[in-house]
């Protein structure tokens, strides 16, 4: 125990002794301002809770929203790092998927990804991999947790992460951000944007690379891929009127990875993964009605996954592998949100989805899936003064190709007693089908000597879920929120070990309906403001998770996870810090060797920042102080420091 207290007594000064050293330098910069009539904050518009446009500070759903300033204040290079400091978000870098993400304990293919609204393509293992989304055209992040299956649909069971694209707001615009550090690390991003008149538009590139990794020097393995990768973005939007708009987007991104693998019999593998994405969608929107508070809008959206993989045996070809998969998903939509008076919103759409596979590892070699949906919600202001009470009331339908129908209700409450507490509550169902490789998968991995195969009979998994949620704001500076949380789920798919039909035949593991299961607990989360320039974040997250059929917690979750994060801004002389700290408990684990707990951790970033003016910042940064990370149960980049530019127009 003296060891993780060690760790815990670090991250808290780190964290809050960088506070103390320039809290007077933030305090001296001028004397606290009188408290605005309105908080910008709460003024920021948000959309996913509702799929309607809504200010935070009115959502029925509770919705947290990571701003761009934050974003530039965290140092943060792709959507994995914005993420994983903040309350309640499981950010799991251990993985061969990359970076996924859990919520409420419930796992990556439980949670819905969302660029602008529409879904993330290219999951891998259920997973989307996090790294895959650069920071630099980000505006902000939207996450609500919880049951959202009756608004998106499928994989929405634990919650929903939506990126908020840039939009230009100057004639024109321009940025470009470069930064290099250990590991031979480098990370370079462009921006250029313009707004005239009627048209916007802006073009982003990017180019990121690291090398390998090895927390483990007794064999040749690495832990962690040396990797490049480029991205490419385009938006465009024309709005002739108020009540029109057309918005057009194109993201192109490559990323390469290598790696050295061992195996069974002391085999090593040179090991290589590329992959590309290329996504196009088209949206024009009609608004109408007394104020334009109706609207109508169209969106069609298409991206391609192509992910080739190969493993070269050193000294021999006899187990060269190399496998490659494509993964196309097509979605056209439809939604009306017509404001009908006497305080009803009313929402109603459709969605068309198609998906096709094609991958080496799947036994028929390609597959695919079409799903249609309706959906239909009223955002009911009973009361708009206060005691103010809204209730929103939902339902959607999908049909699927392959599962048939799956209908997902849901209820949500809002009731504000007082102009400082908002109470909320939700109940939903939610349903996930079963991905095409537990259906139709065929992998044999000779070296490390196990086979995976899919299961054509397995059944769509579904939900019930609520959500408790408060939210009191005593002062101006003061945000304090707590949420309670029950999610239980059936027919959860698991992979299963099959019996040997002779000691020397290779493991042979299939997925299959075998579990039931839960996961409940409270996140409680405070942001302080005390001054200007001043911003403390406070988290603390109690997950409780049970295996009902092998009465057992469900692997690698923790059961308590505490965060801390400091921003400190000097407006007169330009100087900023900001630190951010996860504190996170033991996690069980069940390898084929016998149960294992994984230790205590700790994980702090910290970052200084100079302005010389409103055109320019250089900054030193260091990722993962304490330097944690293990090559068991924590395979995550080790203390990585870095110093950079920005420069904007």
């Amino acid at each position: 125990m003296g060891a993780r207290a060690q760790w815990l007594g670090w991250a808290l000064a780190i964290s809050v002794g960088g506070c103390l050293a320039l809290a007077p330098i933030a305090a001296s910069a001028q004397p606290r301002p009188p408290a605005p009539a309105e908080d910008p904050e709460e003024q920021v518009i948000v959309v996913t809770g509702t799929r309607t446009e809504r200010r935070l500070a009115d959502s029925p759903v509770i919705t947290e929203v990571i701003t761009r300033q934050d974003i530039e204040a965290s140092g943060a290079e792709d959507l994995a790092a914005v993420l994983e400091e903040h309350p309640g978000m499981d950010v799991n870098r251990s993985s061969i998927s990359g970076a996924n993400l859990r919520i409420q304990g419930l796992d990556p293919q439980y949670v819905l990804i969302l660029i602008n609204g529409e879904r993330v393509g290219g999951r891998v293992n259920g997973a989307v991999d996090l790294t895959r989304i650069p920071v630099a055209d980000i505006q902000r992040v939207e996450i609500v947790r919880g049951p959202s299956s009756a608004l998106y649909g499928a994989d929405a069971i634990g919650g929903v992460v939506n990126v908020i694209t840039r939009r230009p707001t100057q004639p024109w615009e321009a940025e470009a951000h470069a930064r290099y550090g250990m590991l031979d690390t480098v990370d370079t991003s462009a921006r250029a944007a313009m707004l005239r008149g009627p048209v916007s538009a802006s073009v982003t590139a990017g180019y990121r690379r690291r090398d390998a990794f090895d927390l483990d020097p007794s064999n040749v393995a690495t832990n962690g891929s040396t990797y490049d990768s480029g991205t490419a973005a385009g938006r465009f939007e024309w709005q002739p009127s108020r009540s029109f708009s057309l918005v057009a987007s194109c993201d192109w991104l490559m990323r390469h990875q290598r790696g050295v693998d061992g195996g069974a019999g002391g085999a090593v593998y040179d090991r290589q993964n590329l992959t590309e994405t290329l996504s196009v969608s088209l949206a024009p929107e009609y608004r109408f009605g007394p104020a334009l508070a109706s609207r109508v809008r169209v969106g069609a959206w298409y991206t391609d996954y192509r992910d080739q993989y190969s493993l070269d045996q050193r000294n021999s070809n006899a187990l060269d592998q190399f496998q490659e998969t494509r993964n196309r998903i097509g979605q056209v939509s439809a939604q009306l949100d017509h404001d009908l008076g006497r305080g009803h919103l009313l929402t109603v759409g459709a969605e068309g989805y198609y998906e096709g596979l094609a991958a080496d590892r799947l036994r028929a070699g390609s597959g695919d899936r079409q799903r249609g949906a309706v959906f239909i919600q009223d955002q009911w202001t009973l009361r708009g003064a206060l005691p103010r009470l809204v209730i929103v009331p939902g339902a959607r339908l999908d049909v699927d190709s392959q599962f048939g129908a799956a209908p997902t209700p849901k209820l949500q409450v809002r009731f504000d007693p007082h102009r400082a507490v908002a109470l909320r509550a939700s109940y939903g169902w939610g349903f996930r089908a079963p991905s095409f490789q537990e259906l139709l998968l065929s992998f044999e991995n000779p070296g490390v000597g196990y086979v995976v195969t899919g299961n054509a009979d397995l059944r769509a998994e579904t939900s019930r879920s609520v959500n408790l949620s408060a939210e009191w704001r005593p002062r101006r500076w003061l945000w304090l929120t707590t949420n309670l949380f029950r999610n239980d789920i059936d027919d959860l798919i698991d992979t299963v070990l099959l019996p040997r039909a002779n000691p020397a035949e290779a493991e042979r593991y299939t997925y299959r309906n075998i579990t039931r299961a839960w996961t409940m607990g409270v996140e409680l989360s405070a942001r302080l403001r005390p001054r200007a320039g001043v911003v403390l974040d406070l988290g603390y997250t109690l997950t409780a998770t049970r295996d009902l059929t092998f009465d057992r917690p469900l692997e690698g979750r923790a059961m308590h996870r505490v965060n801390l994060g400091v921003q400190l801004r000097h407006a007169r002389t330009g100087l900023e810090f900001s630190s951010r700290a996860a504190v996170v408990g033991p996690r069980q684990f069940y390898p084929t060797t016998g149960p294992a707990m994984a230790p205590l951790y700790a994980s702090v970033d910290a970052r200084a920042a100079w302005a010389w003016s409103r055109h320019g910042q250089v900054f030193v940064a260091c990722d993962n102080v304490l330097d944690a990370g293990d090559p068991r149960f924590l395979i995550v980049p080790p203390r990585v420091a870095y110093l950079g530019v920005t420069i904007r127009r």
